[in-house]
């Protein structure tokens, strides 16, 4: 029975209970941590159980702090295994070859390691962007002295797949174009600091391994695929979802919705960039793909009464432009100035057509919770 208002950014929640003047406002300070979608479905459920009676407050902010409070249900040992399943396929998944899979594997395996030292010791974790893009960029350049075939940018940002915020880029723009633009603008900002910290850290491997190596033959740029390469992207897509779902901690219901979702939307979006063709296409491919993904994820929400996001979020991570915005600061760092302008727009347009992709089948498929 109380009247209250809410105001949420990245790193805060403003609280206000009652009505002027009496009204009382309360600041809620938070971190952004990593994402759990298993935490998600049991906090939607047990919001679902009290709303209908099942619970009352009491109990269910003692079931509130248990979810909260609990440890993660997949084992280090288990994540550590499955950062080279993502990180190989996605080097598929960005057009590359089998030894762009095979050397982004290998740096998914050592990303993996640094992602366990950082989780046991606090500076090591400020500075994960940084030391990661070093050890994956030290990685890949080393693998091209000794693989002269190997396209080494795109197998460092296929070994830091995982890394690359075009998720938040992504959610940041579909916030400022629904009217959050406080949010949306403050995860802007994180996600080119985010880039800018990836690009430093490629950039400063790239040198070192230069300084060591500097007989080393010059990098590949477009990779050698083999004759059977249009159906590599599909097969990094059925490894590479697993492996995503586990890495955000997924529960296991939610895999085979998801892998029917999501390789709706990537076909989708692999049939209509040809047919559309020119500078246009690659967007407009971006917009059917999400416009699918948000109906299937609108779809599963309705049918189960479950979030969307449980679909959608493992589905967007394979769609967003995260490559492309790091390609765009390292032009920069090079002084590529025109390359790297032209790669920040393409960044921009393909993100803003993921947004209306999703805008578009919330319009035509609404879901029944905001989730």
């Amino acid at each position: 029975g109380s009247t209250g208002q809410y105001f949420s950014t990245p790193t805060a929640v403003f609280v206000a209970f009652g009505t002027p003047p009496e009204q009382r406002t309360f600041l809620v300070r938070s971190e952004a941590g990593e994402q759990d979608l298993s935490k998600l479905a049991d906090l939607d459920a047990l919001v679902n159980a009290v709303a209908r009676g099942e619970l009352d407050a009491r109990l269910g902010s003692e079931q509130l702090r248990a979810i909260v409070g609990r440890s993660p249900r997949v084992p280090a040992l288990v994540r550590l295994a499955v950062h080279p399943l993502v990180a190989a396929p996605a080097a598929l998944l960005l057009g590359g070859g089998p030894r762009e899979a095979l050397v982004a594997g290998g740096i998914g395996v050592l990303v993996g390691l640094l992602e366990r030292l950082a989780e046991r010791a606090e500076p090591v974790a400020r500075l994960f962007l940084l030391l990661g893009s070093m050890v994956a960029s030290v990685s890949a350049a080393v693998a091209g002295v000794f693989l002269p075939d190997l396209a080494v940018q795109l197998a460092t940002v296929a070994g830091i797949y995982m890394l690359v915020p075009g998720l938040s880029l992504t959610t940041a723009m579909n916030e400022i174009a629904t009217g959050h633009l406080v949010s949306g603008t403050a995860r802007v900002s994180g996600a080119v600091v985010s880039f800018l910290s990836i690009a430093v850290g490629v950039a400063v491997g790239g040198a070192l391994v230069a300084s060591l190596y500097p007989e080393a033959p010059a990098p590949v740029v477009t990779p050698h695929r083999g004759a059977y390469w249009p159906f590599l992207p599909f097969l990094g897509l059925l490894v590479a979802l697993p492996a995503v779902m586990v890495l955000l901690r997924a529960h296991v219901r939610d895999a085979l919705p998801t892998l029917l979702v999501a390789t709706c939307a990537f076909s989708a979006g692999q049939l209509t960039t040809p047919l559309l063709g020119g500078a246009l296409g690659p967007p407009l491919g971006a917009a059917v793909a999400a416009l699918v993904l948000g109906a299937g994820s609108n779809a599963f929400a309705r049918i189960t009464d479950r979030p969307a996001a449980l679909v959608m979020v493992p589905g967007i991570l394979l769609l967003v432009p995260g490559s492309m915005g790091f390609r765009s600061v390292a032009s920069f760092l090079r002084r590529d100035v025109i390359a790297a302008v032209d790669t920040a727009f393409a960044v921009g347009l393909v993100a803003v057509s993921l947004v209306a992709g999703l805008l578009l089948a919330n319009l035509i498929l609404p879901p029944r919770k905001a989730l």
